[in-house]
């Protein structure tokens, strides 16, 4: 038996409608987990390889996999998708090639620790301008976050009935979390259970679908989340080859409709990068064989990793990437003493991007997934070449140069051009002092 996710075409949005079609699918073997559904939109830039009707709905489940074809050919069956296994990026490494110098392959070595990390990029310039992340959000889409050890913890949503919101099914979450609270110490927490689906550390995309439809509701409910860190993938296209190179699939498109509505979504480039990648990796490691699925996506913010020495990390995920060739976008900090004694993988650099944007997103309320991807390359530090390339993207972020180019003026920080101001009006203000001093003394009638 295979896991899949049954996309229906439905006449109307009516869920009503679904136990006549799922019993259609079980015509042809489909065992239907009746726990799990999703909708999703129908916009054709984000949807349909047919003419939409008015929606389709999906549904998981397994089925024998000789019977998948003849499924998709059903009617009123769009399509039939790999559910596919997904899994964070820790750092699990095995050394074979070097074509990024210098390199940083020590994964259980600590380069400093998050204060070091907050001060390298600048992020504590940021809070001395007033911004520390007050009124937003980040979503952490992991195993979860202990809000015993992460008390910005808010809101949350998971697919398991053993570790609900606010739990961690392993420890990967709540590391995200808490490397993310400390460079955004304001900001709130949000646990979207992607990876508790089979109560360890991994999922299945038809969790992820469902973890980000919950984040789509509470951000038209109340405008948060407002960034959503993702520090999973696949690691072998073999995994899931539909998902892998195809824009259309279910969980993409899913992606497509938080970032259209103007969240902030971040992904981790994964760990199979040429240098030293995790042994999950197999044979899918390099150069175009390391960035899949919506990790890869043009609208998203794909971060690599680098240390606090300007160390490109060498099992980073090199592009080009499966749906958009200029991947990664930049790289991030890891290989830091942070929640564990070395906080690694791709996995850390992620979320530390997306409390920088977080940060961002505090000084420009209106600032767009486009704009702070913009922002972040045109600021960044170069790292393994001086324009963008296949190993760090752009470069090494840079938060103090992002928030000077958002709110400055010639490069000037707000705060830095409000004091020269404030200089100026009380050296005048002396001068007007001193003045009617002077016409006092000199100029009585």
């Amino acid at each position: 038996m295979t896991k899949v996710i049954v996309e229906l075409r439905v006449p109307k949005l009516d869920m009503s409608l679904v136990p006549n079609l799922v019993r259609m699918c079980e015509d042809y073997g489909f065992e239907s987990d009746e726990t799990w559904r999703a909708i999703l939109p129908t916009e054709k830039s984000i949807s349909l390889t047919k003419e939409p009707l008015a929606g389709t709905v999906c549904i998981r489940g397994e089925i024998p996999e000789e019977k998948i074809e003849e499924l998709k050919r059903a009617p009123n069956v769009e399509n039939v998708w790999t559910d596919a296994k997904i899994a964070p990026f820790n750092s699990e490494t095995l050394d074979i090639t070097r074509p990024c110098e210098p390199y940083d392959c020590e994964h259980l070595t600590a380069k400093g620790d998050l204060d070091d990390v907050v001060r390298y990029l600048g992020a504590d310039y940021i809070w001395n301008e007033g911004y520390k992340g007050a009124e937003i959000a980040i979503a952490i889409c992991d195993t979860g976050v202990d809000k015993s050890e992460v008390p910005a913890y808010s809101d949350g949503w998971s697919p398991s009935t053993v570790y609900g919101p606010g739990t961690d099914a392993g420890s990967h979450g709540t590391m995200c979390a808490y490397d993310a609270t400390h460079i955004c110490p304001e900001a709130k927490i949000y646990d979207i259970g992607v990876l508790k689906g089979s109560g360890s550390v991994e999922g299945a995309l038809s969790d992820a679908i469902s973890g980000f439809q919950w984040a789509i509701d509470k951000f038209k409910e109340d405008g948060t989340p407002q960034v959503m860190s993702n520090s999973w993938g696949i690691y072998q296209e073999s995994w899931g080859p539909d998902y892998a190179r195809n824009q259309n699939h279910p969980f993409t498109r899913k992606v497509k409709e938080a970032i259209q509505l103007g969240i902030i979504v971040t992904f981790a480039a994964g760990n199979c990068g040429p240098m030293c990648p995790s042994t999950r990796c197999g044979g899918d490691v390099g150069t175009g064989r390391s960035i899949w699925g919506a990790n890869s996506l043009e609208e998203v913010i794909t971060f690599g990793a680098a240390n606090i020495r300007d160390e490109w990390i060498g099992y980073t995920s090199c592009g080009p990437g499966a749906l958009d060739d200029k991947k990664p976008d930049l790289c991030s900090i890891s290989h830091f003493k942070g929640y564990r004694d070395c906080d690694n993988g791709t996995s850390t650099a992620n979320p530390v991007g997306a409390a920088v944007i977080a940060l961002l997103k505090c000084v420009k309320g209106d600032l767009t997934p486009a704009e702070a991807k913009s922002v972040l390359q045109e600021t960044s530090k170069d790292c393994c070449q001086s324009d963008w390339d296949i190993h760090s993207g752009s470069g090494i972020i840079n938060a103090k140069a992002a928030h000077i180019r958002l709110v400055g003026s010639d490069g000037q920080g707000l705060t830095e051009l409000c004091a020269e101001i404030k200089k100026a009006r009380n050296e005048i203000q002396e001068g007007i002092e001193a003045l009617d001093l002077l016409i006092e003394k000199h100029c009585k009638g």
